[in-house]
């Protein structure tokens, strides 16, 4: 909406998400895949060094069974070692408490559930079952609930502001665009048809050029090819991978 003051109510609307993206934009692989592991590293480092003691953080990642495997490894980082000892302390004592006492279960010898396991050796042990589905998490990690949060953030900002004055198109479109995931994630919030359009677009202009790219990288590791130099399609295959399967998680940002 714009009134006498002009773009000023423009850019006021803006959020910051829209100037991250911006930003993000100008940098290899996907742009949400790169902010939303930026936002879960100022998660993580604002719990080591802000929260590690807050009772409710403690107690959902108790809920947790700890972080996933990625963000499990991202809390280790220089001068943390006492807040990943406190917070993995926690959840190890908790793990215990969850298994003293178990006893083992076995079914009776004439039992379905006996019958089950015996035939399938890949059908959960029915013996161990009550005490493996107390181990299981009873939430999600806490910094992947918060990337799914970010990430809603940026794909919807990404949306409004794909069009109009002063877009984010055209940096969209010289960018590496978004990873198939990522893609499909922002195509299901798509309501208007020329923001579809201008999206559908510009990510076909994304992947033919990445496409050329890898023809080439092919064409030139040919032994009759070899002696030619290299050019923007030498990581071409690493890009290819990122632009399907999302950026790399330990990629330097």
């Amino acid at each position: 909406m714009v009134d006498e003051r002009g773009e000023k109510v423009k850019s006021e609307a803006r959020t910051t998400g829209f100037y991250d993206l911006r930003d993000a934009l100008a940098q290899p692989d996907c742009a949400v895949c790169r902010l939303t592991a930026e936002s879960a590293d100022r998660f993580l480092e604002n719990l080591l060094w802000e929260s590690v003691n807050d009772p409710s953080s403690r107690r959902r990642i108790r809920q947790a069974g700890g972080f996933c495997h990625q963000h499990a490894w991202m809390l280790v980082r220089t001068s943390a070692s006492l807040g990943v000892a406190i917070i993995t302390r926690d959840v190890l004592s908790s793990g215990l408490k969850t298994i003293e006492g178990a006893a083992f279960q076995p079914a009776s010898a004439w039992s379905l559930r006996r019958v089950r396991a015996a035939l399938d050796s890949e059908q959960p042990a029915a013996a161990t079952s009550e005490l493996v589905a107390r181990l299981e998490p009873q939430a999600v990690c806490p910094a992947c609930a918060w990337v799914e949060k970010m990430e809603s953030v940026y794909l919807g900002s990404l949306l409004d502001n794909l069009l109009g004055e002063d877009s984010l198109l055209a940096a969209y479109q010289s960018s590496d665009g978004l990873c198939l995931p990522h893609f499909r994630r922002a195509l299901a919030r798509v309501r208007r048809e020329a923001v579809f359009e201008a999206l559908v677009n510009a990510q076909q202009i994304i992947w033919e050029r990445l496409i050329g790219h890898l023809s080439e990288f092919i064409r030139k590791s040919d032994h009759r090819f070899q002696g030619e130099p290299w050019g923007e399609e030498r990581d071409a295959w690493l890009r290819a991978v990122a632009a399907l399967a999302g950026a790399r998680p330990d990629r330097e940002r």
